[in-house]
């Protein structure tokens, strides 16, 4: 499972705590204090973190070991604890829960509570600030990238482009997947453009391919798990019937689940 990075410069067109929803019509929220205590189980192996999000983290951060590293939205740790193998690695996050795992894991990475549109320090403090898979999920995320801006000389933002993900199976599950999704997470032109805003002399997007293998037994597990917080904000019922369709088909097709996505990495230098 290797990474695959195309870059393009700009301009191109196209987590205790209740973390609120934007453009998600009415009053829902993903629960994450609710999760945490499965979130490692149904969210990325580290293997995975290990073949395609570190490598290609590192690789645009671009800073000598030993840096300091601001992972904001860092949830259980998934990237922080592994990347503070050779950076000093600082996390946050609005989740008490999700960072109580996260120190469980006796990495020497610091964790804290607080808010992504608030960060608790002064300007300039972190070499390289990252965001993975975090914006979608904020209020506000302007707020958040003008933040990462602000204490970073480098911000790095891991995000999907809804509106040219690659389908499967999940998709035909569960109908009111994409439809959610498309109101949740920003338009790639939106990051570039907020960090444009926020003074950075530089904005750049890149695409790797992230390749996703596990038995079927495994996946099926992931999702009841509900490893995507989408599956949370579904329809009454959509998630059971999905569920059981799920259930019954994939088996049919084999030993193991494989798919593979498109991640899109903004990255910004002030």
């Amino acid at each position: 499972m290797g990474v695959m990075l195309n870059s393009a410069s700009m301009p191109r067109d196209g987590p205790g705590g209740l973390i609120r929803v934007g453009a998600v019509p009415g009053p829902v929220a993903v629960d994450y204090s609710r999760l945490a205590s499965t979130y490692d189980r149904v969210r990325s192996s580290p293997r995975e973190v290990q073949e395609f999000w570190l490598p290609a983290l590192t690789r645009l951060a671009d800073v000598p070991e030993g840096s300091l590293v601001l992972d904001v939205g860092c949830g259980t740790g998934r990237i922080s604890v592994p990347l503070s193998e050779r950076h000093r690695v600082v996390g946050v996050d609005a989740s008490r829960e999700m960072l109580d795992v996260a120190r469980s894991k006796g990495s020497p990475a610091r964790f804290l509570l607080g808010d992504a549109a608030r960060l608790p320090f002064p300007g300039g403090r972190f070499s390289v600030a990252l965001a993975v898979l975090v914006l979608h999920l904020l209020p506000d995320f302007r707020s958040a990238v003008g933040e990462m801006s602000r204490v970073a000389a480098r911000a790095i933002v891991a995000t999907v482009d809804i509106r040219r993900r690659e389908t499967h199976a999940i998709d035909k599950a569960f109908p009111s997947l994409q439809g959610i999704d498309a109101s949740r997470f920003p338009r790639i032109p939106a990051i570039e453009q907020a960090f444009r805003a926020a003074g950075c002399r530089s904005v750049e997007r890149h695409d790797a391919t992230r390749r996703v293998e596990a038995s079927t037994e495994e996946f099926l597990d992931r999702v009841r798990g509900k490893y995507l917080s989408t599956l949370s904000l579904l329809p009454p019922g959509e998630f059971e019937r999905g569920l059981a369709w799920l259930e019954e088909e994939l088996p049919r097709r084999g030993p193991r689940y494989t798919y593979s996505h498109t991640v899109t990495f903004v990255v910004a230098s002030t």
